[in-house]
């Protein structure tokens, strides 16, 4: 577009010979000359003129045809004329022109004509010139241009080469940019550089020969070789080298041509991986794979087929399938090469020689818009097929087994009364109901539910389908021959897709004769079954619902604990059902005695226990206790003889002795224990003073379980003397512990361990331990300690294999069975077991250890258990020999004892000797053995060696001894 300045404006304007082709004659300010007129008015441009109040004055004819105006558009206000171009690009710019005296030259776009237009606008003293012409033809080439230039761009970017043109000695005669991002070098960098500086190392051998022999003949050559940048990294590049000759041929210049194919490099490899990797893939799928030709040839299977079949690429299918009259394979592959559409088939391949059923998908394998052959899948449904025709078997047999069930399948509505949609054949044996009964809806289930349970099973139905879990609900129902039936009904609540309840599924089975056995068993849990009273579970039970109603109520519990006196000896006695008849005529007498209120427990053994509540204090319960001690008087006539059924009885009250059952109940056997230590036969309310027993022995107890865990149990060992020569026989071991305040103490501090029978027996085993020790070491430093006497509890005999561990243990420790002696009380042979304590004696005895009855005559032996036993020894309790010389009494019994060890030929040996003259009356009476402090302490095993080696007994007689020992005899009574 052409550019008029103001002034020349001015200068063309100012002639008025002639008017424009529309122009405002009312104005004054405005006039064209004639020579302005014809330039306007010929110009291919647009122009036309505003003045100051924004009215048209001038349109030349091509502003007029392109805005397709009249006359009448003279004097017209622009904004009114062309309300388009208010608050746009075009006022913007008029007003700016007009208002800063200057021209603005601008592109826009006018929507009523939808044209863009370059516009400018010129101040011309008052008025505006407006100069525009159409450019959308220009827009659109300058837009095709843009494009072109970017699509070249972008194509030149693509396949852009880098090059490089320099002399033979190395200097740049020309290089582009793409050759220098290549190399990652400028112009500069590689002028004078040798092709070695940026050739990656392993090329530069092969590429140098090459070039040189090249060279020589300028024939240009083509590689694939590594630049190395300077930052290390190596580029692949395809690379075109040429020759530039003068006249005579003489290479003088070279030119490299070089194209980065790094990017490509790295494709091929990664796809040389990945087809080692699909090539994996496909191998490792356990379905056979296999591609054919059009010809059914194979040119390709995966190693599952191979390994499958054998090797089958190159094989036809008719030869492959040379055994199947059906031509399945070859039809499907037909189809395939025909439609173009996959094909599912159910073949037979033969694998291993053996065929198997196998799915088969087959689809087109297509080249070049064509299909070339078929590819396919096949997988091994044999198993699937074998398994859905037992499936099939599985669910005649589940219709058989469920129409044959004693219990009733169902399927029915979740609402009472339950109507069914499906019941099994079940229902008659159940409910005398047939199943079409039912299934006609003559009669619903909720109609036999009986009345009672209704509501519970409603409940349980309903309740299970918001949490979405089973019921299992217990209840009765009414046959149709009138029984009552318990049932268990164990179902679910099954839900549609949309997740709403739908149905109930489950089961019903007859649980009546089940309901009875554990009604039953839960008496029999409850309920002593000798007695019929309630067992200690429902006794504490109850406990401690009476404390919780006394206590609403403002009242007291009694508590009973009884022992029945001498039940024991009635046993040993008479056998066990006399006590058998005992206890169950104590349980009805007691029964007979109390109140309804009350309850009577039989805990065990010998024992009852009674609850009275609702009492007021100790007054209640001597007063209650009346009648049962005068039922217990009374003596029960058994087999000719009269029995004794008189308890010991201890009582507490809640809440005057404890707050808590548990503690109500100590209170109350430590009551008892009063009761039986002070004479048997007494009722002994609990008093606070009597704890302090029961603390002494809980204080032994603990005592003993610490020295057990600190293993500070240690036996000292007494000499037995041979009364005639005075010569050690050997010893007894007797406990001791170590008290870590009080140093060493004597069993009777730690006394009520042993009637705990686990107590005792780990203190037994760790004396043994230690015991069995000394001997083996004794044994190996060659000291003749004769023999060493044990002593074992009654609870160690409850182990049948007590004599077999000591035997083993005297093996293993090479002890002589003859340096063992075992002790026993006369309680061991008493109440049950005694078949296993005879078995276990006769044991030891069989393999030579020597068993000696201790305390002989102090308890509830009978002479019977002399000849019963194997008893080698009498030990003569200590209490006949102290007395000796005061008790007239006790010599006679001595006599008698030493006697009767004569006549059974059982050495005797007496215990607690302490004079000489106790000595010499036994040693007269013919008793073989002593043991007490007249021939020396117990002392630990460290002092045996030394006691044994001084031991002289030729050089004294009783009277020297009795003499010799007088002082040290006092003092060890002192100690004592």
């Amino acid at each position: 577009m052409r550019f008029w300045g103001r002034s020349w404006l001015r200068q063309r304007f100012s002639d008025t010979r002639g008017q424009s082709h529309f122009q405002d004659r009312r104005s004054s300010s405005f006039e064209l000359s004639s020579y302005a007129r014809a330039f306007v008015e010929s110009t291919s441009d647009c122009v036309f003129f505003l003045n100051r109040e924004w009215r048209f004055t001038f349109f030349n004819p091509r502003a007029a045809a392109e805005l397709n105006v009249k006359a009448d558009t003279i004097g017209q206000c622009i904004w009114e004329r062309f309300p388009e171009t208010r608050s746009t690009i075009f006022e913007e710019n008029y007003r700016r022109a007009m208002k800063e005296q200057s021209t603005q030259i601008f592109e826009a776009y006018f929507a009523p004509l939808s044209t863009w237009y370059e516009v400018h606008a010129t101040p011309v003293d008052d008025d505006l010139m407006v100069i525009f012409r159409n450019i959308n033809e220009r827009r659109i080439a300058a837009e095709a241009l843009r494009v072109r230039e970017r699509q070249l761009a972008t194509v030149f970017g693509q396949t852009v080469v880098g090059i490089l043109h320099r002399d033979l000695m190395g200097r740049v005669l020309m290089v582009n940019q793409r050759y220098c991002d290549i190399v990652g070098r400028s112009k500069e960098e590689l002028d004078g550089l040798p092709m070695q500086a940026f050739t990656y190392e392993e090329d530069i051998d092969w590429n140098a020969a090459l070039f040189r022999k090249h060279l020589g003949t300028a024939e240009p050559f083509q590689i694939e070789k590594r630049y190395i940048r300077p930052d290390g990294t190596p580029i692949w590049c395809a690379v075109n080298v040429s020759f530039v000759c003068d006249d005579a041929g003489t290479p003088v210049s070279i030119i490299t041509v070089a194209e980065d194919i790094h990017a490509r490099k790295i494709a091929e490899e990664k796809a040389l991986e990945s087809k080692d990797l699909l090539q994996v893939v496909i191998d490792s799928i356990q379905d056979l794979i296999f591609v054919k030709d059009r010809e059914g040839r194979f040119v390709f299977s995966n190693r599952q087929l191979t390994e499958a079949c054998g090797p089958v690429e190159g094989v036809l299918d008719r030869e492959f399938f040379s055994r199947d009259p059906t031509d399945i394979h070859a039809r499907s592959d037909r189809q395939v090469l025909t439609t173009g559409a996959p094909v599912t088939i159910e073949e037979d391949i033969p694998i291993r020689g053996n065929p198997r059923k196998f799915q088969t998908v087959k689809v087109p394998w297509w080249q070049n818009g064509e299909i070339v052959g078929v590819i396919g899948i096949s997988r091994d449904l044999t198993e699937r097929m074998e398994a859905e025709a037992e499936l099939i078997e599985s669910k005649r047999q589940l219709a058989t087994l469920i129409d044959n069930l004693p219990s009733l399948v169902y399927k029915c509505d979740i609402a009472a009364p339950w109507p069914f949609t499906f019941i099994s054949e079940g229902a008659e044996a159940l409910t005398g109901y047939t199943a079409s009964e039912f299934m006609e809806r003559r009669l619903n289930w909720g109609e036999i539910v009986h009345a009672d349970d209704m509501q519970m099973v409603d409940d349980a139905i309903l309740g299970s389908i918001p949490a979405k879990q089973p019921f299992n609900v217990v209840y009765r129902i009414m046959t149709r021959s009138g029984e009552t039936r318990w049932v268990a009904d164990r179902g679910q609540c099954i839900f549609d897709a949309s997740g709403e309840p739908a149905f109930l599924e489950g089961i019903v089975s007859d649980v009546t004769t089940q309901k009875e056995a554990e009604e039953k068993i839960i008496w029999a849990a409850h309920h002593d079954p000798l007695t019929r009273l309630p067992n200690r579970a429902l006794f504490q039970a109850r406990l401690s619902k009476a404390l919780e109603r006394s206590a609403a109520l403002g009242r007291k519990v009694g508590l009973l604990i009884l022992d029945v006196d001498h039940l024991k000896e009635i046993n040993d006695t008479l056998g066990h059902d006399a006590g058998d008849a005992v206890l169950q005529a104590v349980a009805n007498r007691l029964s007979a005695a109390v109140r309804p209120i009350d309850t009577i427990a039989r805990n065990g053994g010998d024992e009852f226990a009674i609850i009275f509540p609702e009492i007021d204090g100790e007054q209640d319960i001597r007063t209650l206790i009346a009648p049962i001690l005068e039922q217990l008087q009374r003596p029960l006539p058994y087999a000719g003889r009269a029995l004794d059924c008189r308890a010991s009885i201890g009582a507490s009250i809640w809440p005057d002795h404890a707050q808590e059952a548990e503690d109500l109940l100590k209170q109350a056997d430590v009551a008892l224990y009063t009761a039986k230590a002070t004479g048997r036969d007494k009722v002994v309310v609990f008093e606070t003073s009597m704890r302090t027993e029961a603390q002494r022995k809980a204080e032994m107890r603990s005592n003993a379980r610490g020295a057990i865990d600190a293993r500070s149990i240690e036996p000292f060992y007494q000499p037995k003397v041979h009364l005639n020569s005075g010569a050690l026989q050997g010893f007894e071991a007797l406990l001791r512990w170590r008290n870590r305040r009080a140093g060493i103490e004597l069993p009777g501090s730690i006394q009520a361990a042993f009637d705990d029978p686990q107590l005792a027996v780990a203190l037994s085993k760790q004396m043994h331990d230690m015991v069995f020790d000394d001997m083996r070491r004794w044994l190996q430093d060659g000291i003749p300690f004769g023999h060493v006497a044990i002593n074992a509890s009654a609870a160690e005999f409850r182990d049948m294999e007590f004599a077999d561990r000591i035997l083993a243990r005297l093996h293993s420790a090479d002890i002589p069975n003859r340096c063992l002696e075992i002790e026993v009380t006369e309680t061991v042979f008493l109440g049950r077991g005694t078949e296993f304590v005879e078995k276990a004696l006769r044991t030891l005895s069989a393999e030579g250890v020597k068993i000696a009855l201790d305390d002989f005559g102090t308890g509830y032996a009978s002479l019977s258990h002399l000849k019963q036993f194997p008893v080698d020894v009498i030990k003569i309790d200590r209490s006949f020999v102290h007395d000796l010389a005061s008790n007239p009494d006790d010599p006679a019994i001595l006599q008698a004892v030493l006697n009767l060890g004569k006549g059974l030929r059982i050495t005797t040996v007496a215990e607690g000797v302490e004079t000489a003259v106790q000595a010499a009356f036994l040693r007269s009476q013919g008793c073989d053995f002593g043991q007490g402090f007249l021939f020396g302490m117990a002392s630990p095993s460290s002092s045996i060696p030394d006691l044994v080696a001084s031991w002289e007994a030729g050089q004294f007689s009783i009277a020297e001894l009795d003499t010799l020992f007088l002082k040290d005899r006092k003092q060890r009574r002192q100690e004592r």
